[in-house]
C-alpha cells in the first residue's frame, strides 16, 4: 500500500490574510506548492496580490487574489461570501493580517494607534475565523494558524501596539481552540522573531547583527522560515496539536533565559 502524503494539500482551500506581505507572499507560495488552492487576501496592495496570485498559476497552482478591509464585518462578509460560491469550502485559514510595525515609544502612543492595531489583528482574526469555522466544520475539520509575534513573551521597547494586539490574539487563539476542537478544526499560534523582509534593512545594520549573533542557528528567519511553520500546522503532521504556541526564531529566546 502507498502511505498517503502527510504534507499534501491537494483538493484544500487555503484563505491567508495580509497576502501580499513577505510573509504572507512565502504562505501562499509553500501551501500552494503541497497542492492547496489559495485565497490571497490584500488589503490596498492589489497589484503584488495578484504578482504572487500570477507566480502560482504560472508554476501550476490554483490562485486568487481578493481584496477586503477585515477589520469590516460587511467586508468580511462579501470575501467569503466569494469563498463559499467560487470554491465551497475552506479548510486552511491564516490570519497573518497586521499594520505596519513601526517603533514609538508610549510617551508618544494614543490609544488609537493601539485600537487600530487591534481592528485588524485580532477583530480582523475574530470576523474572519467567525466565517470560517461553520464553513471547516462542513466539511469534517480545518485549520486555523495565528501569526503573532515573539514580543508577546519577550517584549522590546516600543512596540506597544503590536504587542497588545498579538497578546489579545493569542488569548482568542487558546479560546477559539477549545470551543472549536469539537468540530474537527486545530487552531494554532506561530510566534516568529525578528524576521528579515523587505522592510527590515531599515533597522540599523548594527542591530541585526546583533540578534543575529545571538541565534544559535546563527542567522535571522526568513518569510520561508515561518512558512514551513505553518505548512506544518496546515497538514495532518499536526493533526493532534491544537492551542499550541510555536516559537519560530532560532532559538534566540533562548539567550534570555
Amino acid at each position: 500500500m502507498t502511505p498517503s502524503n502527510p504534507v499534501g494539500l491537494k483538493g484544500k482551500a487555503a484563505l491567508v490574510t495580509g497576502g501580499s506581505n513577505d510573509t504572507g507572499e512565502a504562505i501562499c507560495n509553500i501551501l500552494a506548492e503541497a497542492g492547496a488552492t489559495i485565497i490571497i487576501h490584500y488589503f490596498k496592495n492589489r497589484a503584488k496580490a495578484e504578482r504572487i496570485c500570477g507566480n502560482i498559476t504560472s508554476h501550476g497552482g490554483t490562485a486568487v487574489a481578493n481584496g477586503a478591509d477585515i477589520s469590516d464585518k460587511g467586508s468580511v462578509d462579501s470575501l467569503f461570501r466569494f469563498i463559499r460560491d467560487r470554491f465551497g469550502r475552506l479548510d486552511i485559514l491564516v490570519n497573518n493580517a497586521h499594520l505596519p510595525i513601526t517603533r514609538r515609544f508610549f510617551a508618544e502612543v494614543e490609544w488609537e494607534e493601539h485600537q487600530e492595531q487591534i481592528d485588524v489583528m485580532l477583530k480582523g482574526a475574530f470576523y474572519c475565523s467567525k466565517e470560517a469555522v461553520p464553513i471547516m466544520g462542513k466539511h469534517g475539520g480545518g485549520s486555523i494558524i495565528n501569526i503573532l509575534t515573539t514580543q508577546i513573551e519577550h517584549p522590546v521597547k516600543g512596540y506597544s501596539s503590536y504587542v497588545t494586539a498579538a497578546s489579545a490574539l493569542s488569548g482568542f487563539t487558546k479560546n477559539l481552540a477549545i470551543e472549536a476542537g469539537t468540530k474537527g478544526i486545530r487552531v494554532n499560534m506561530i510566534a516568529p522573531g525578528f524576521v528579515l523582509t523587505s522592510h527590515t534593512p531599515h533597522a540599523p545594520a548594527h542591530v541585526r547583527d546583533a540578534i543575529a549573533k545571538a541565534t544559535p542557528l546563527g542567522r535571522l528567519a526568513t518569510p520561508d522560515d515561518v512558512a514551513r511553520s505553518v505548512l506544518f500546522f496546515a497538514s495532518d503532521l499536526s493533526r493532534f496539536i491544537t492551542g499550541h504556541y510555536l516559537v519560530v526564531d532560532g532559538g534566540y529566546s533562548l539567550s534570555s533565559l
